[in-house]
């Protein structure tokens, strides 16, 4: 019983370290680099894009997990901004899909960049075999959320 107790309070703590952990990267990963503008709902979004390719606004919308009309206003600023264009969707020639221009990509792997470079900054005192160690549970620990969500997707 001692044993369980014990193995309980250490994954609860364990889970506190994570979930602080996890939202300081998040703060640290919402950080602007000098003279980017893009905020927190338009950089997912192009990033959405960069990985996905053309999509529909509503499948852009199913992807962020966000309202279609929300969407729909940041994919007109973007627009408008010159950082997407929108195309005839190949499927249905009433509908459209957008992308990211050659202005949008160069300003996502921009912004990528830039957090990149903040990462790269927190770890560079760390030994090579704790980076590694810290690779191989950070792989696991994202396939195990990949599963919970697919898991709660098809609930």
């Amino acid at each position: 019983m001692q044993a369980s107790l014990q193995s309980t309070s250490s994954r609860t703590a364990s889970v506190e370290s994570l979930m602080h952990a996890l939202l300081g990267i998040g703060r640290l990963m919402r950080q602007r680099g000098q003279g980017e503008t893009l905020d927190s709902g338009t950089f997912w979004l192009m990033k959405t894009l960069a990985t996905s390719g053309p999509l529909r606004v509503t499948d852009l919308a199913v992807c962020a997990n966000l309202d279609a009309s929300t969407v729909s206003r940041h994919v007109a600023q973007l627009h408008s901004a010159g950082l997407i264009e929108r195309t005839p969707d190949p499927a249905d020639g009433r509908a459209q899909r957008v992308k990211l221009s050659d202005a949008g990509t160069a300003r996502i792997r921009a912004a990528l960049r830039s957090r990149r470079d903040l990462l790269e900054k927190c770890l560079e005192s760390w030994e090579p075999r704790d980076l590694e160690e810290l690779d191989r549970l950070l792989k696991r620990f994202a396939a195990d959320v990949e599963a919970l969500n697919q898991t709660m997707e098809k609930a």
